[in-house]
C-alpha cells in the first residue's frame, strides 16, 4: 500500500468510527413491560441480540438508521432513526403462538404460564380480533372447558367445568374483574355481553375454585386487562356491518403525554336481530386515565357506562325450532316484552412499587337501574354498590407473600306489577335486599434455590350476610329476615415443577359459591332460609410445554371437582324458578390446547393450527329432587364435550382463517330423556392489513356457519309446557351470515 492510500483510508476510518454513535435501548414485551433476552436486532445487514436482560447497545455508522428486531415468538418490528438518542425503549407483541411464553397478568407477581400452577387460559387481544365477535362470548367458547349458552346478544352464560349450567338466563357463580376492580355483583352474577373486544389486551380465565386473589367461586374467575399499555398516539376508527341488519361503529382515542396516559372508546351496537321481536340497541362508554405521580406510584381511573334497549324472543318449543326457527315465543312476542336498562361502574386505583413492597388499592362504585316487561309481570330493578379491594405484596429472595381484602356493600331494591304505566296498573310486591360481602385472603409463593420447583399456598376467608324486606305486598304481611353464610373457609396448595421445556402442576383447591337473588327466594317471592351456598374441592393436575424445536406447544390438564349442595333451578310456573339444593354432583374433565407450526419459511409467512378440547363426565351423585332420584344422571346443561380449532395462513399483510367448532350431546332434563343434537360449525375469516404514509387500514370480510347447520346455540334446562303448549327448550343459533368490516388507526 502506498502513502496516498494509506492515509486515505487512515482518514476515512478516523471520520467513519468519530460520526458513529453508540445507541442502547432495552427491548420489553408490550402488554406486561418485562424484559426479552436474546431478539435479533438487523442494522447494516450485521445481527445483535439482546442480552439477558433484554438490554443492547451498537454503533450506529450514519443516520437515518434502519433497524429490524425479530424472534419467532414476536412480532417483527422495523423502526427508522433519524438522529440519535441516548436510550431506546422497543416493545414488541407476543405472537401467542408457545403457550409456555405467554405471561399472566392476573399474577399479582407476573409469571409466565409454563410457572403458573394453577389452570389458566389466556386470549389474547389478536386473538380476540380472530373471531369477528360484538363481545366476547365468542372468544370465551374456544377456550377448554368454557361452554356459553347464546340466546340472543342480549342473553348469554358462561358455563366453566359445569358450574353456571343451572342458572336460567345469567351468568353466575364466576367472578369477573377488570383490572382490579370487580364487574361481578355481590352473589357473583355478570353479563358477559355488557363487555367490549377492543378496550382489551388480555383475557384470562382460571377455571374452578383455583385463585385466592380473585375470590373462591366454583366455577372460576375472569380477569380482564385494559390495553392502557400502548406506546402511539392514535386515533382508531372501526365499521362492521353485518347480517340481519347490524352495525358496529366504535371510535377509540389513545394518548401519551409525558405521566399522563389516557384512552376513550365509544362503541355503538344495532341490530335487528335473525329472530322476530329481537331487537338490540347499545350504547356504550369507555375510558381510562392514569398518572405517574412518581417513579414507583401511580393513580388511575376506570369509567364503564352502558345503555341498552333491547327485545327478548325467548325460547322455542321443537317444532317451532325445527320449522320456524326465526320466530318468537307467542307470549313474548304478543307484549313487544324485552328490557332497557342503565349500567354505570367508576373504579379509582392506586399502585405502589419498590423492590420489596408493592400495594394496590381500588375504590368502586356500581350503579344499575333496568325495566324488563315480561308476559307474567312488569319487572324494575335498582342496585348500586360500593366497595374496595387491597392487595399488599411483599418480596425477598425466594418468598412472596400476598396478603388482601375485598369488601363491597350491595342495595337492590325491586318492584314487580301485574301492568305498568296502564289504568289497570298492579303493584304486585316491593322487595329490597342488602348484601354484605367480605373476603380476607392471602397467598404465598417459594421458589427453590434451583428456580425450578414452585409451591404456593393460599386462603380466603368469606362471609356474606344478608338483610331483606318486603315492603309492599297485595297478599303477604310485610316481614324482614337477616341471614348469612360465613366464615367459609377455602384453601388452596399447588405445586409447579419445570422440566426443561415442560412444567409439571399440581394443586388441591376448595371453593364455594353463593346464592343468587332468584335463588334465595321461594315460590312466593319470600326469602327460603334453608338454602346454602355451593361448596366443593378441585383436585387438578397439568403439563404445560413445546417440544425440542418449537414447532409444537401444549397445555393439557385432568380434573376433579366434587360439589355439595349444588344450587339448580326448579321451574315452577310458565317462566318463573326457584333454587333448591342438590345433594352431590361429581365434575370430571381432561382440557387441551395445542399450538402447531405447520410450516414457516420466513418471517412473514406461515401456515399455523391451533386446537383446543375438552372432556367430561359430569353426573349428579345424590340428587333427589320432588321425589324423583335423578343420581347417577348426567348433569343438566352441559356439552359432554367441546372442540374448536383455526387453521391460518398468514401471506405478508394477508391472512385467512378457517375454523371449526364442535359440540357434544346437551343434556336438556334432570332425567336425561331429552338431549340437545350434537353439531359442529364452519367460519371463515379473511382480513388485509394495508400501511398508507401514517394511516393503517384493515379490511376484513367472512362467513359464520359456512355449511348452513341448524342447531340450537342455548337451552334452557327442565323447560316445562302450559296450556297444552310444547315445552320450550330451545334458542336457535343463527344460520350463515356475513360481514365485513374496516378498521382505520391514525
Amino acid at each position: 500500500m502506498n502513502l496516498k492510500s494509506f492515509f486515505t483510508a487512515f482518514f476515512l476510518f478516523f471520520f467513519l468510527t468519530s460520526y458513529s454513535q453508540t445507541i442502547k435501548g432495552i427491548v420489553l414485551e408490550k402488554i406486561h413491560k418485562l424484559p426479552i433476552e436474546n431478539i435479533e436486532i438487523i442494522y447494516n445487514k450485521k445481527s445483535f441480540f439482546t442480552d439477558i436482560k433484554g438490554e443492547f447497545k451498537f454503533k450506529i455508522i450514519n443516520y437515518p438508521a434502519i433497524i429490524i428486531f425479530k424472534d419467532d415468538i414476536y412480532f417483527s418490528k422495523q423502526i427508522e432513526i433519524k438522529s440519535h438518542k441516548d436510550y431506546f425503549q422497543i416493545e414488541l407483541t407476543n405472537k401467542g403462538f408457545l403457550l409456555d411464553q405467554v405471561v399472566i397478568v392476573s399474577d399479582i407477581n407476573r409469571k409466565k404460564l409454563n410457572l403458573s400452577s394453577i389452570s389458566i387460559s389466556t386470549i389474547n387481544n389478536l386473538e380476540l380480533k380472530k373471531l369477528e365477535g360484538e363481545f366476547i362470548g365468542k372468544s370465551l367458547n374456544e377456550i377448554p372447558g368454557i361452554f356459553v349458552h347464546s340466546a340472543s346478544l342480549n342473553t348469554n352464560r358462561i358455563i366453566i367445568r359445569g358450574l353456571g349450567s343451572r342458572s336460567p338466563y345469567t351468568t353466575n357463580k364466576i367472578k369477573a374483574f377488570i383490572n382490579n376492580i370487580p364487574l361481578s355483583n355481590g352473589v357473583g352474577e355478570i353479563s358477559i355481553e355488557d363487555i367490549g373486544i377492543n378496550i382489551f389486551d388480555q383475557i384470562e380465565i382460571t377455571k374452578g375454585p383455583n385463585s385466592s386473589i380473585y375470590g373462591s367461586g366454583l366455577g372460576g374467575s375472569i380477569y380482564l386487562k385494559t390495553n392502557s399499555n400502548q406506546e402511539d398516539n392514535n386515533l382508531t376508527i372501526f365499521n362492521s356491518v353485518k347480517s340481519f341488519g347490524t352495525y358496529q361503529n366504535r371510535i377509540s382515542f389513545h394518548n401519551n403525554y409525558n405521566n399522563l396516559t389516557s384512552y376513550v372508546e365509544i362503541e355503538k351496537l344495532k341490530s335487528n336481530g335473525y329472530r322476530d321481536n329481537n331487537t338490540y340497541n347499545n350504547l356504550r362508554l369507555f375510558g381510562e386515565i392514569s398518572y405517574k405521580l412518581k417513579k414507583n406510584i401511580s393513580i388511575s381511573y376506570i369509567q364503564n357506562n352502558i345503555k341498552l334497549n333491547a327485545l327478548i324472543p325467548s325460547s322455542l318449543s321443537y317444532d317451532n325450532y325445527v320449522n320456524n326457527p326465526s320466530s318468537a315465543a307467542y307470549s313474548w312476542a304478543s307484549i313487544n316484552g324485552g328490557e332497557e336498562y342503565n349500567k354505570n361502574l367508576s373504579g379509582l386505583t392506586l399502585e405502589t412499587n419498590s423492590k420489596i413492597y408493592s400495594t394496590k388499592s381500588s375504590f368502586y362504585y356500581k350503579k344499575f337501574k333496568s325495566n324488563e316487561n315480561r308476559p307474567f309481570n312488569y319487572l324494575i330493578e335498582d342496585s348500586n354498590t360500593n366497595g374496595i379491594r387491597h392487595i399488599s405484596t411483599f418480596s425477598k429472595n425466594n418468598f412472596i407473600i400476598n396478603l388482601g381484602i375485598d369488601y363491597s356493600k350491595e342495595n337492590y331494591k325491586w318492584e314487580t306489577y301485574r301492568f305498568y304505566n296502564t289504568e289497570s296498573e298492579v303493584k304486585i310486591n316491593n322487595q329490597e335486599e342488602k348484601r354484605y360481602n367480605i373476603s380476607f385472603f392471602t397467598q404465598t409463593n417459594y421458589t427453590f434455590n434451583n428456580k425450578n420447583t414452585n409451591i404456593q399456598f393460599g386462603i380466603s376467608s368469606n362471609k356474606i350476610k344478608y338483610s331483606w324486606k318486603l315492603l309492599h305486598s297485595v297478599i303477604d304481611p310485610l316481614i324482614s329476615q337477616n341471614y348469612s353464610y360465613g366464615n367459609i373457609l377455602s384453601p388452596r396448595i399447588s405445586l409447579n415443577q419445570k422440566l426443561n421445556k415442560q412444567s409439571i402442576y399440581i394443586n388441591i383447591s376448595h371453593g364455594y359459591s353463593s346464592p343468587n337473588i332468584n335463588e334465595t327466594l321461594d315460590e312466593d317471592g319470600l326469602v327460603n332460609p334453608d338454602i346454602k351456598p355451593e361448596t366443593g374441592w378441585n383436585y387438578e393436575i397439568g403439563l404445560i410445554g413445546r417440544n425440542k424445536n418449537n414447532i409444537l406447544s401444549y397445555n393439557i390438564g385432568l380434573y376433579y371437582m366434587e360439589i355439595k349442595n349444588l344450587l339448580v333451578a326448579q321451574r315452577t310456573s310458565f317462566d318463573t324458578f326457584v333454587g333448591v339444593n342438590a345433594g352431590k354432583t361429581s365434575h370430571p374433565g381432561i382440557e387441551g390446547q395445542f399450538n402447531l407450526l405447520i410450516y414457516k419459511p420466513n418471517s412473514d409467512n406461515e401456515i399455523t393450527l391451533e386446537s383446543n378440547f375438552f372432556k367430561n363426565w359430569y353426573k349428579f351423585v345424590d340428587f333427589n329432587n320432588l321425589g324423583i332420584d335423578f343420581s347417577n344422571n348426567l348433569l343438566t346443561g352441559v356439552p359432554s364435550y367441546t372442540y374448536s380449532s383455526h387453521l391460518k395462513f398468514r401471506l405478508n399483510t394477508f391472512t385467512s382463517i378457517i375454523s371449526i367448532n364442535g359440540v357434544g350431546k346437551i343434556p336438556m332434563n334432570d332425567g336425561n330423556t331429552l338431549f340437545n343434537n350434537k353439531y359442529s360449525i364452519i367460519n371463515f375469516k379473511a382480513y388485509k392489513n394495508i400501511d398508507f404514509s401514517n394511516i393503517k387500514f384493515i379490511i376484513s370480510s367472512g362467513i359464520n356457519n359456512l355449511l348452513n347447520k341448524k342447531y340450537a346455540s342455548g337451552i334452557v334446562i327442565n323447560a316445562k309446557g302450559f296450556g297444552g303448549g310444547q315445552p320450550r327448550y330451545y334458542y336457535p343459533g343463527l344460520p350463515r351470515n356475513y360481514f365485513i368490516s374496516l378498521s382505520i388507526n391514525i
